[in-house]
């Protein structure tokens, strides 16, 4: 694979990850889904979960440092 194709496929997941991450948190903010009392520790713990992982993604994202391909030799 070469580097575009990598870094199409880096893109692809994170905006997946990011946006499928808000609209489960909206569902969860407006109601939309019921969890059981039992389960609520379980689900808050996911959620943290999920939470940090975002994180992990926009530390990647403004902390990457991308290598340049070398300058080639005109000939």
């Amino acid at each position: 694979m070469n580097g575009r194709l990598t870094s199409y496929a880096q893109i692809i997941l994170s905006v997946v990850f990011v946006g499928g991450y808000f609209i489960t948190l909206w569902d969860f903010i407006h109601g939309k889904v019921a969890v059981p009392l039992e389960w609520k520790e379980t689900l808050q713990t996911l959620l943290s979960l999920l939470t940090a992982a975002i994180l992990q993604i926009i530390g990647y994202w403004f902390a990457r440092h991308r290598a340049q391909d070398p300058p080639q030799d005109p000939q």
